[in-house]
C-alpha cells in the first residue's frame, strides 16, 4: 500500500495543474529568481515574458512603425510644398553667338556676322517656389489608403502577438508533459527496483524462481533508455521555450507547480459546446486576426482600384515663385550690385488633365480590379476554412476531455489492480507475471492520462487562437463561455 501512495499523490502533476490554471482566471505571479540561478515561471508568466521579449514581435512592431511613417508621409503631401534653389556659374569662356550684321547696320553685307557674348564671368541664380494642391483626387484617395494600411498593420501586430502567446503556451505544455514523462518513468523504475529487490530476496529464500528476477531485470533495462529519452525531450523543450523567451541559459528555466493535483479538469464552457458551435464559429469570423486582416486587405484593394480610376480626373494646384538673378564680370561678388541684379515674382494656377496615355490607365484599373477580386476570393476561402477549423477543434476538445476522464478512471483502476497483484504476490498466491503485468498497465495508464491532459490543454489553446481570443492578449479567453 505504501508503494502506491506516491503514485496517487503525483498522479496529475504538471499537466493537470496547468489545465486548472487555464480554466481559472487567477492573478499572475511575478517571476522569481531562485538562489540556484533558476528562473521559476508559471505558464501565464512565461507567456507574458514572451510578449515582452519576443524578437518576432519586435519585428512586427517595426513594420507597424513603418506603416505609420508612410501614413505621415502621405499626409505631408496635403500641405504646401516649398522649395528653394540656388546656383553659381563661373564662365571660364563665356558663350558666343553670331548674329547677322544687318541687325545693327542695314548697309552691311548679307553674309557678314557679328559675334556677341552672352553672360558675364560670374552668374548667380536663386528661386523660392511654393505649390499648393487645390484639387487632387489621387491625394485624397492616397491618404485613405495609408490609413487603411496602418490599420492593417495594427491587426497584423495583434495577430502576431496571438501567435507568439499561443506558441509559447503550447511549448510550456509540451515541457510539462515531458517533465511528467520523466517523473512517471522514475516512479516506474522505483517500483520495478523495489519489486526486483523483493523477488531476489524471495529467490534466495527459495520462494521465487530466478526467471522472475531475470524478467524484472529485463524490464528495468528497458526502462532506463526510456528515462534518458524523456530527459533529452525535456532539454529539447527547454531550448525551444528559451528561444521564444530570449533566454541565454535554457536549463535555468523551470515551470512552477501550483494548485491541487486532483479534481482539476473543470470544463465550465465545454458542457454547452455541442449546442454552441455556431456561436463559436460566428465569434471566430468576427474576432480572428487573419479574418480581420483579409477584410481590411479587401478594403485596401478596393481603395487601390479607386486610386487608379481617379487618374482620369484633373488636378488643380496653385503655385508661386520668387527668383533672383545676377551677373558680374571680374572677381566674384555674391549676387553683385543692384545694377547687376534683378528679381522676378509670379503666381498662377495650373490644371493638369491627362487626355491619352496609350490605354495604360485602363490596363492599370483592370489589374487592380483583378487583385481586388482575388482578395475577396481569399476572404471567402478563409471564412470557410476558419469555420471548419473551429468545428474540428471543438470536436477534438470534447473527445480529449472524454478521453482524459476515462484515463483518470483507468489510472485509479490500474493502481488498485497493482495493489491487489502486489498483495497476492507477497502472500504467495500470485505470480510474478501478474505483478509485472499490473505494473505495466499502471505505467501505461499514467502515461495515457498525462497525454490526454496535455491534449486537452493544447486543444483549448488552439481553440482560443482559432476563435481569436487569446489570453492575455484578449480578455476574457474564449472558453469563459459564449457571449
Amino acid at each position: 500500500m505504501r508503494t502506491l501512495r506516491p503514485v496517487r499523490r503525483g498522479l496529475l502533476t504538471v499537466c493537470l495543474w496547468a489545465l486548472a490554471a487555464a480554466a481559472q482566471t487567477a492573478p499572475a505571479t511575478a517571476p522569481v529568481a531562485m538562489p540556484a540561478d533558476d528562473l521559476l515561471l508559471s505558464v501565464d508568466d512565461a507567456v507574458r515574458l514572451a510578449l515582452e521579449r519576443s524578437r518576432d514581435l519586435r519585428s512586427a512592431a517595426e513594420d507597424l512603425a513603418e506603416a505609420r511613417a508612410q501614413a505621415s508621409e502621405t499626409w505631408g503631401q496635403v500641405w504646401p510644398q516649398v522649395s528653394a534653389s540656388a546656383s553659381y556659374v563661373r564662365n571660364i569662356s563665356p558663350a558666343v553667338s553670331f548674329v547677322p550684321a544687318r541687325v545693327f547696320d542695314a548697309t552691311a553685307a548679307e553674309d557678314e556676322f557679328i559675334s556677341l557674348q552672352f553672360g558675364a564671368d560670374n552668374s548667380w541664380q536663386s528661386a523660392i517656389r511654393v505649390e499648393q494642391a487645390l484639387f487632387d483626387p489621387a491625394l485624397l484617395v492616397s491618404t485613405n489608403a495609408a490609413a487603411r494600411f496602418e490599420r492593417l498593420q495594427v491587426e497584423v501586430l495583434r495577430g502576431r502577438t496571438q501567435e507568439v502567446a499561443t506558441r509559447v503556451r503550447l511549448l510550456c505544455y509540451e515541457l510539462l508533459l515531458r517533465e511528467e514523462e520523466v517523473r512517471l518513468t522514475e516512479r516506474s523504475l522505483e517500483r520495478v527496483r523495489q519489486a526486483l529487490a523483493e523477488t531476489e530476496a524471495r529467490s534466495r529464500a527459495g520462494m521465487a524462481t530466478s526467471y522472475d528476477a531475470l524478467r524484472l531485470q529485463v524490464e528495468l533495462s528497458n526502462l532506463q533508455p526510456a528515462q534518458l529519452r524523456a530527459r533529452n525531450a525535456v532539454a529539447a523543450a527547454q531550448r525551444q521555450l528559451s528561444v521564444e523567451l530570449d533566454l541565454a541559459a535554457p536549463r535555468r528555466l523551470r515551470l512552477t507547480q501550483t494548485g491541487a493535483l486532483t479534481d482539476t479538469l473543470r470544463f465550465p464552457a465545454l458542457t454547452a459546446v455541442a449546442d454552441s458551435t455556431e456561436i463559436f464559429v460566428d465569434r471566430a469570423l468576427a474576432q480572428r486576426s487573419d479574418m480581420r486582416q483579409l477584410e481590411q486587405l479587401v478594403s485596401l484593394r478596393q481603395t487601390q482600384v479607386r486610386l487608379e480610376q481617379v487618374d482620369y480626373l484633373p488636378t488643380v494646384s496653385l503655385f508661386g515663385s520668387w527668383d533672383v538673378q545676377a551677373q558680374q564680370n571680374g572677381s566674384p561678388d555674391f549676387f553683385g550690385t543692384e545694377l547687376s541684379r534683378a528679381t522676378s515674382k509670379l503666381a498662377g494656377v495650373s490644371l493638369r488633365l491627362p487626355l491619352f496615355t496609350g490605354l495604360q490607365r485602363h490596363a492599370r484599373v483592370h489589374q487592380r480590379q483583378a487583385v481586388h477580386r482575388q482578395a475577396r476570393t481569399q476572404l471567402q476561402l478563409g471564412r470557410d476554412q476558419a469555420a471548419a477549423q473551429v468545428r474540428d477543434l471543438l470536436e477534438s476538445l470534447l473527445e480529449a476531455g472524454a478521453r482524459e476522464h476515462a484515463q483518470r478512471r483507468a489510472v485509479a483502476q490500474a493502481g488498485r489492480g497493482y495493489e491487489i497483484a502486489m498483495a497476492r504476490y507477497q502472500k504467495g498466491v500470485g505470480s510474478r507475471l501478474e505483478m509485472t503485468d499490473a505494473e505495466i498497465a499502471l505505467r501505461q495508464s499514467e502515461f495515457n492520462h498525462a497525454q490526454a491532459a496535455h491534449d486537452v490543454l493544447t486543444t483549448r489553446a488552439r481553440l482560443d487562437f482559432a476563435v481569436g481570443r487569446v489570453s492575455p492578449v484578449d480578455n476574457p479567453p474564449t472558453l469563459e463561455g459564449p457571449q
